[in-house]
């Protein structure tokens, strides 16, 4: 399933499933009630406990995703928080060196690149080569510091390749696309309930429209509700970059 729909506002998602699943209402009320194969359609006519199991397995689908979304956003805090007190942590350790003017040029070129280039791609669902070439020139001044305590240089070297860990977390959350599946399944189990909630209702046209209809309208509200925090850092309640704007300006300081 195409997912450019999911980078809408919220506000603009709502509309497209809407539109999407009246397409999907209109066309099949017609094919049951006012299409040539409607008297076909009668002599298969389902019992409404179809309905019930096809829309309970719609249900579980949408609580599943839900849940693996909200793994997700938790994911995506976590990452955040921990390179953001990585960086601080060799900050702190760079401000006691006195050979350290490299390391915090090189700690404000990784934050300013994941600031300002870096988190607005993130919600396009993609990463920087910026950020990622200030983060390669950052290990390397780590691995290159002269005049430290070895103590003091291998903690440093931990913190910094605890950054790039929480970097790649951070990265693989937005750019990773396999829960696509999920949402064509979940789109596939939408359109068969309505399906079922018509061949439930095919004596009158006006109950099958209303039973089509209304599981419609359930379907958006599920879906939007959903879609709105399929990416962790869009949406209306996103993952921040506060915490990674407060490291640069400490940096700036």
């Amino acid at each position: 399933m195409f997912r450019f729909w999911l980078h809408f506002h919220p506000l603009l998602v709502l509309p497209v499933l809407i539109f999407i699943f009246s397409v999907s209402g209109g066309f099949i009320h017609w094919l049951q009630c006012h299409s040539p194969f409607r008297e076909s359609f009668r002599k298969y006519a389902l019992a409404p406990q179809i309905f019930a199991t096809t829309s309970t397995l719609f249900a579980l689908f949408a609580g599943f995703l839900l849940a693996n979304l909200v793994a997700q956003k938790n994911a995506a805090l976590q990452a955040v928080e921990t390179e953001t007190t990585a960086l601080l942590a060799l900050e702190v350790i760079a401000g006691r060196e006195s050979e350290s003017d490299a390391l915090r040029e090189a700690l404000r070129a990784y934050a300013e690149a994941v600031v300002t280039i870096e988190w607005p791609l993130m919600l396009k669902e993609k990463s920087s080569p910026e950020a990622g070439r200030a983060l390669l020139a950052l290990i390397e001044t780590v691995r290159n510091l002269e005049g430290v305590p070895s103590s003091i240089h291998g903690q440093m070297v931990s913190l910094v390749w605890r950054i790039a860990d929480a970097r790649s977390d951070r990265i693989a959350i937005v750019t990773t696309h396999s829960i696509q599946i999920a949402w064509t399944g979940l789109f596939l189990l939408g359109f068969l309930s309505q399906f079922a909630g018509g061949m439930a209702h095919l004596e009158r046209w006006q109950p099958n429209a209303a039973a089509i209809a209304v599981f419609g309208a359930a379907a958006v509200i599920a879906l939007w509700l959903i879609a709105i925090q399929d990416n962790p850092f869009r949406g209306p309640f996103p993952v921040s970059a506060a915490p990674m704007e407060n490291v640069l300006g400490a940096f700036e300081e």
